[in-house]
């Protein structure tokens, strides 16, 4: 499975929240680019069935518990990825989780996990995955998986998108930190994106508020991203020559041809007409 020569030959990734939705389809597109996988994500069943849809498609993953938020686990992730296939030299930041509402609705502990799972957990697994590449004189690429959330101003997304725009600025020293040592740092910036576990789980935490987005010109038309949009964009910045790298990929939908709505019930129908084609 995969490709033996070329950019991805040889190289080990590891991915976070790799369980469901866009972490899942990036594991198997990885694994089927040729890379050999390392998944990691709370919920060790989740992260075996990605790797078991891997495995019986040809190719080479290995799945583990992991909870980014905390420094032990993210230890445990890479002493064991290192046993067992070696060095990583990709690491995809991408374990997210949000609710939807105002701030003053958030508990502690609510504000506590976005952040700690955004932008702590980045930090805990770059530090990690650095340790490692600069031990074996290995090159590789980190990069932060953020949302559109971190430049616009997605109201009653406040935690989420405070921790993506910490992972953003942390990205861009990062980089500076590590030029010479042949360690890529990106940020891939993903806009709306359906299909996924997060967004349902999101709704579930607290409704969407799609109204205020639309009245705010932050829901503009129905145009969304699929998972495998967004793990091609994975793959492509950490497959390019070494010579070059994207400080920072912004990946948004395109909005449908045709007239973009101009009420929330446009929107809606957009949306509902999209799913059904």
């Amino acid at each position: 499975m995969g490709e033996e020569n070329g950019p991805s030959a040889g190289r080990i990734v590891a991915i976070s929240g790799a369980g469901t939705g866009i972490g899942q389809v990036a594991a198997a597109r990885f694994a089927t680019a040729g890379w050999r996988v390392v998944i990691g994500g709370r919920r060790i069943e989740r992260v075996a069935e990605t790797r078991s849809m891997i495995e019986d498609a040809g190719g080479s993953c290995l799945a583990l518990q992991l909870d980014v938020s905390d420094g032990g686990s993210v230890e445990r992730f890479f002493d064991t990825a290192e046993a067992e296939f070696g060095t990583v030299t990709a690491v995809i930041n991408n374990a997210a989780t949000a609710r939807y509402g105002p701030l003053q609705d958030f508990s502690a502990e609510d504000i506590a996990v976005e952040v700690s799972t955004k932008l702590t957990g980045s930090l805990l697994m770059a530090a990690r995955a650095i340790r490692g590449m600069r031990r074996t004189g290995a090159g590789g690429d980190i990069v932060f998986v953020t949302s559109a959330a971190a430049v616009w101003p997605w109201i009653q997304h406040l935690p989420y998108a405070a921790a993506n725009a910490g992972a953003e600025h942390a990205a861009r020293i990062l980089r500076l930190e590590l030029e010479g040592t042949g360690i890529r740092v990106g940020v891939l910036r993903v806009g709306e994106t359906g299909g996924t576990e997060f967004a349902n789980r999101g709704m579930a935490m607290g409704g969407m508020p799609s109204d205020l987005w639309f009245r705010r010109g932050l829901l503009r038309h129905f145009g969304t991203m699929t998972p495998p949009d967004v793990a091609e964009a994975m793959l492509t910045m950490v497959t390019l020559p070494p010579s070059y790298q994207y400080e920072v990929l912004s990946v948004v939908p395109t909005a449908p041809a045709g007239d973009l709505p101009t009420t929330m019930e446009e929107l809606q129908t957009g949306f509902i007409n999209s799913l059904s084609t």
